[in-house]
């Protein structure tokens, strides 16, 4: 991860394992056991999931609680994996992210900011954030899960295409639907992602995406709110450059 001020530290984290089991999978490669062990020990007593493991987040590191999109990924490639049933991904999923939505949105807000979506964090109390990467996320477990009929579902498509709509072609307007990722690209792959899961409507987005915020930095992942300290990692942009494996020409 790394400051405004240039300075770094090295932080070994559930989330941005997440993502590389998540192209892994996607690739058709094997994933490491290992990597999938992670994404277990980041389960929270309630169910849901956290950025770092439970038996080893870092002592510098927020006190953070469980949040949508952590659990909305690693949730959903544990159950494609096989290390949770599809039963217990059902049950979990509308016990976590089911659970917690957007009750009371600013007003005036930003269109895709309304009552209903699924929120952020997993905690009672206090002013919570949207982020339509975070919530594109969330779209594509409960569509694997055959969830899509859960309430908070139809306000989340809502909420994500009127944010879609309204970003448009301003580059500044992609980058403020999502506060905890610096890059719209990793919306576009996670809408990418969520069409493949069954969640309609998102091709158009992910392509416009791309083209008007083409990624800058190969490295960033994700980041807190609207900016630093930012996490960065080489390794899943290099897994990412393998893209997936040419497929053989029959002789």
């Amino acid at each position: 991860m790394r400051w405004a001020d240039g300075r770094c530290r090295a932080d070994e984290n559930g989330f941005v394992t997440a993502l590389a089991v998540r192209e892994q999978r996607l690739a058709g490669r094997t994933v490491p056991g290992g990597w999938l062990d992670v994404l277990e020990g980041c389960r929270r007593p309630e169910g849901s999931y956290g950025f770092w493991p439970r038996a080893a987040v870092p002592a510098w590191a927020p006190d953070l609680p469980a949040d949508s999109d952590d659990t909305a990924v690693m949730l959903l490639e544990l159950a494609l994996a096989g290390r949770v049933a599809r039963d217990e991904a059902r049950r979990v999923a509308c016990r976590t992210v089911g659970a917690h939505r957007l009750r009371c949105p600013p007003d005036p807000g930003p269109p895709w900011v309304r009552r209903g979506v699924f929120a952020t964090w997993h905690r009672t109390g206090g002013a919570d954030m949207v982020d339509l990467t975070a919530v594109t996320n969330v779209l594509a477990l409960l569509f694997s899960c055959g969830l899509q009929r859960i309430p908070g579902v139809e306000e989340s498509l809502a909420a994500l295409a009127a944010g879609l709509a309204w970003a448009g072609a301003s580059p500044a307007r992609w980058h403020s639907l999502s506060p905890f990722y610096p890059e719209p690209d990793e919306l576009a792959r996670a809408l990418q992602h969520a069409s493949g899961c069954g969640v309609p409507g998102l091709v158009d987005a992910t392509r416009r995406a791309r083209e008007v915020c083409p990624r800058q930095d190969p490295d960033v992942v994700c980041s807190m709110a609207y900016g630093p300290p930012t996490w960065h990692s080489p390794a899943l942009a290099a897994i990412r450059a393998l893209g997936r494996p040419a497929r053989s020409s029959s002789a």
